[in-house]
């Protein structure tokens, strides 16, 4: 009986052909009960291709090859490696994360202030090239974490400004903070009482700090928040 069965399954499987034909928007398909002919006409599904799209990073003269792209120095490889990097920070690398205003971005740029001295150049790589492709969205979130690296590392912040000839990447940077550096509790119509908190923590945090570091400090906050127009 068991057989019977299945040999009738396999005579209606049989039976059952499907024949297909298409045009430029659809595809028709006939199939074939028995005797009877069934057309249906169904929408021609769209074939999706994915690229990577890396454009966005055209300012940065990447190769993407980890051992011959560097930072400060030291070869992509030598931070991507590294198994405290953050994920997100070699997506950007790799362009596979773009940043925008959006959560994330905040967490990728923050990590700039990391105690973390091994990586701490990379993300200050990434903060530098977002402060270099951001528009007036972006730039949100930018100026905050530039602040807070400065403030937090002002040696370091120093040297890596002087690593810059042209100037660009001081007058980016303070842009930046001028933009939308400010805390939460900041007035941004008090700009004299900022700026003395930025230096303050800056000199706090200077080492061996002296008449032209001073100086610097000075002139940075001021470039940063220069006096309201009254």
């Amino acid at each position: 009986m068991k057989k019977l069965f299945f040999f009738i399954f396999l005579s209606f499987i049989s039976s059952c052909k499907k024949d297909h034909h298409s045009n430029n928007d659809n595809v028709i398909e006939t199939e074939t009960i028995g005797s009877e002919s069934v057309k249906t006409i169904k929408p021609k599904k769209e074939t999706i291709t994915f690229q990577s799209d890396t454009n966005w990073q055209e300012k940065f003269v990447l190769s993407h090859d980890i051992d011959k792209d560097s930072i400060w120095n030291k070869p992509i490889r030598f931070y991507i490696d590294n198994p405290k990097c953050d994920k997100i920070a070699t997506n950007f690398y790799f362009g596979s994360f773009r940043p925008s205003d959006n959560l994330q971005t905040a967490k990728l740029l923050n990590l700039v202030i990391t105690d973390n001295s091994d990586l701490r150049p990379f993300y200050r790589w990434i903060l530098d090239k977002t402060i270099l492709i951001q528009d007036g969205a972006l730039g949100e979130y930018t100026g905050v974490s530039a602040r807070k690296y400065a403030e937090k590392f002002p040696n370091e912040f120093f040297e890596f400004i002087d690593s810059d000839k042209t100037g660009e990447v001081y007058e980016n940077w303070y842009n930046s903070i001028l933009y939308s550096g400010f805390y939460k509790n900041d007035d941004s119509k008090k700009s004299e009482i900022i700026r003395q908190n930025l230096m303050k923590t800056m000199q706090s945090n200077c080492k061996n700090c002296n008449e032209n570091m001073n100086s610097r400090i000075q002139k940075f906050a001021l470039d940063c928040f220069p006096n309201s127009e009254k």
